[in-house]
């Protein structure tokens, strides 16, 4: 859902949100076995969040609806990468950035300014460098880019900036020394925890396939069987310019994508598994897991531009929060035979900055 004073991406199921609630219907629903806690987390602090994988490579990001961003991204483990962005879909120099509308004094070699068609960017991975800026704008209110003539088109508020830096540290294991940006202290950087091994999902390709008329006969049968989940969800009759889907997972069961809702510009389906040789089918409740996200609603019912990928045994979504892109959710699981197992997953709440789709990753895996 969109808020009326500054876009946001509510995720309640980890896809986009529909104004409903995930019920269970007839037959069960088919959801993750408990898991440890995930690594991966998303925290937001009023303009600015934190998103950080699950090998701790963290995104903290503030944007704004009208085309700037500062966005700090770091690896995890002692010797992780850290690179700072300043961004605008406008021209800018060094000496255009204020802070609180006093020059911020960034200069090079620390600072560079790079220059595209579409944005303008001052950027460091200078680490005392970068640290120093995030000293000075622990305490202001916002950081100005251009002559001011832009006003607020031009800025990028600092709300929410110091708990921000203060997570990112955290959730790094760096508070307290020599790597901190928010929070220094004297450990030294072989104190920071190593980053986390990323699991190995290999692809599934599916030998199965449907027999002629199945397609068509699983359909019907899944709409007839779950017709109390999708009168809950409240879903339309005939969503235009969507197609259900059935595909083959092996020779006894098949997943069955089912259209649900049709947005401006992208729809949602309901996914099932169904006996291919008749009986009850399941709901599909695809697992979504991060730190943060709704309680209420951890894992993903809803399927927004659901893909199947028999090739590889992919399933995928890819929820933009507006038409513009510039936030959305999307993610892929890959059946290992048994289940559906998250195998990318990338989510950005918060609409604005300067590249539309280039939502931070919160989960990823080898093949």
């Amino acid at each position: 859902m969109i808020s009326s004073s500054r876009h946001t991406l509510a995720i309640a199921t980890g896809l986009l949100v529909v104004a409903v609630v995930a019920g269970t219907g007839a037959g069960a629903e088919t959801g993750p076995a408990a898991t440890p806690q995930p690594v991966q987390s998303y925290d937001t602090y009023k303009s600015w969040f934190v998103a950080c994988d699950n090998e701790l490579a963290c995104v903290a990001r503030g944007v704004t609806e009208a085309g700037a961003d500062i966005t700090i991204e770091r690896q995890g483990g002692p010797t992780g990468t850290l690179v700072a962005f300043i961004r605008a879909t406008h021209a800018f120099s060094l000496a255009d950035i204020r802070i609180d509308g006093q020059p911020a004094r960034l200069s090079g070699p620390a600072w560079q300014i790079s220059v595209s068609d579409d944005e303008t960017a001052a950027t460091s991975s200078d680490l005392v460098a970068i640290r120093a800026l995030v000293q000075r704008l622990r305490n202001a209110s916002k950081v100005s880019l251009g002559d001011g003539s832009l006003g607020e088109e031009g800025e990028v508020p600092l709300d929410g900036f110091a708990a921000a830096m203060l997570r990112l540290d955290e959730r790094q294991g760096r508070l307290g020394g020599v790597t901190a940006l928010f929070r220094p202290g004297p450990a030294p950087a072989s104190q920071v925890p190593a980053r986390p091994p990323i699991p190995k999902i290999p692809n599934h390709p599916i030998s199965a396939s449907l027999q002629k008329g199945e397609e068509a006969r699983l359909i019907a049968g899944v709409r007839a069987d779950q017709r109390a989940v999708f009168e809950k969800e409240a879903c339309e009759k005939d969503p235009t310019a969507m197609e259900p889907e059935a595909h083959a997972l092996d020779d006894g069961q098949a997943l069955v994508l089912i259209p649900c809702m049709m947005g401006a510009y992208q729809g949602t389906s309901l996914a099932f598994i169904a006996p291919r040789g008749g009986g009850h089918a399941r709901r599909l409740i695809a697992p979504t897991p991060y730190l943060g996200s709704d309680p209420d609603h951890p894992d993903g019912g809803y399927f927004t531009e659901g893909a199947f990928d028999p090739g590889t045994g992919t399933l995928s979504v890819h929820a933009k929060g507006r038409g513009l892109g510039d936030c959305g959710m999307s993610a892929s699981w890959i059946w290992d035979g048994k289940a559906f197992r998250l195998a990318e997953m990338s989510l950005q709440q918060a609409c604005g900055g300067v590249a539309p789709g280039d939502w931070p990753t919160l989960f990823r895996s080898s093949r």
